[in-house]
């Protein structure tokens, strides 16, 4: 087996986690990188790309996931490490898209198997080149998610989103947007949130692109239009049925790309990453980064 980079954080309060992984990993040859102590990932991992053919394991949740997948794409592509997931965190979204157990023996044990390639979206701004592998959630979704404590999560479970949507429908921002899927072209589009997904579930697996894949070379794009409120809890709950996306306050389109520019503009949280800039363009890179995931995907 290749000698193994772990990636983690010793900042998210799982020490117990990390204790249990580092045994799991005692017989293995291994690198250990905190997040909390470089500054710069992408180059210690550009160094270890150079001098190795190491796996890079993320180890903890969709944060972590995130700043791994970046500073692997600062790589050339040639030489870009594999990637593993060891789920750590509270949401591990993508880690279940890519059916990666939740057991870190069981995830280890999945390192042994062979990579896959596996899509990344790119953003790009005026000012901005970023990556994600997950889902990324713009308009009122941000403010949604903001508004879910842990307390929420954990009293509510699934119908958690929807508690969460209460606090913030009386006061729901409608954003009027232009917007082009590969060469078809949205004007004057009035909506309540946009989601540009490579996975399937966010905010703590909550499934809100059913049909997504990340190995199928597109991004979904769901347009969520302005309404009234009782459009708004009508589409929660049919999130929860699995059968949203058939809503006549939905647009859906797979596409390879997105180009979008809000009046006002909106904010994205891409795996967690705040991005406050417009216009933006998503675009989805096939088959950029090869991770060990669950042949069952």
């Amino acid at each position: 087996m290749s000698p193994l980079t772990i990636v983690w954080n010793s900042g998210s309060g799982r020490a117990s986690e990390i204790s249990e992984l580092r045994q799991t990993l005692a017989e293995r040859s291994t690198q250990w990188i905190d997040l909390s102590e470089i500054s710069d990932l992408g180059t210690e991992l550009g160094h270890i790309s150079a001098e190795s053919l190491a796996t890079v394991v993320a180890a903890g949740g969709d944060g972590t996931v995130n700043a791994v997948v970046n500073s692997l794409m600062t790589i050339d592509a040639r030489r870009r490490p594999t990637m593993g997931i060891v789920p750590l965190g509270t949401a591990n979204d993508f880690a279940g898209t890519l059916c990666v157990p939740e057991s870190i023996a069981s995830a280890v044990n999945l390192l042994g198997q062979e990579a896959a390639p596996v899509d990344i979206v790119r953003v790009r701004g005026r000012n901005l080149q970023r990556y994600y592998a997950n889902i990324a959630a713009g308009g009122n979704c941000v403010r949604v998610s903001e508004a879910m404590t842990d307390e929420m999560k954990s009293r509510w479970g699934a119908f958690s989103y929807i508690r969460g949507a209460v606090d913030v429908l009386p006061n729901m921002t409608s954003y009027r947007i232009n917007a082009t899927c590969d060469a078809e072209v949205f004007t004057q589009l009035d909506s309540w949130a946009v989601l540009v997904a490579n996975g399937r579930t966010n905010a703590g697996r909550i499934e809100v692109a059913p049909k997504a894949s990340p190995t199928d070379g597109l991004i979904d794009v769901i347009f969520i239009r302005d309404g009234t409120i009782g459009d708004m809890v009508e589409i929660v709950a049919n999130n929860l049925l699995g059968d949203f996306l058939d809503s006549d306050q939905v647009i859906f389109r797979q596409t390879r790309s997105l180009r979008l520019q809000s009046d006002p503009p909106m904010r994205f949280t891409m795996d967690g990453e705040v991005i406050d800039e417009e216009p933006l363009h998503f675009e989805v890179v096939p088959g950029a980064i090869h991770i060990h995931i669950n042949k069952q995907l």
